[in-house]
């Protein structure tokens, strides 16, 4: 799988900078990623509307993979 620019960001703000691991937020580029296994939804909190993600093994291995450049 290919994974865009704003896809990319995604899965590296989730692994590095989310505060516990968990993206807040829904989107397209989100929903491809869910469909492809690399993210999964974490559920709602009581204090926020969105919906939270994190990261699956998959998606770290993509995220790994597009850091080395191999990324397909």
């Amino acid at each position: 799988m290919e994974l865009n620019q704003e896809q990319l960001a995604i899965l590296n703000h989730t692994a590095h900078r989310a505060a516990g691991g968990f993206y807040c937020g829904d989107s397209p580029d989100m929903q491809v990623l869910v469909a492809a296994g690399l993210m999964v939804s974490a559920g709602r909190k009581a204090f926020v509307k969105s919906e939270y993600f994190r990261l699956t093994g998959k998606g770290r291995d993509a995220l790994r993979n597009a850091n080395q450049g191999t990324a397909k």
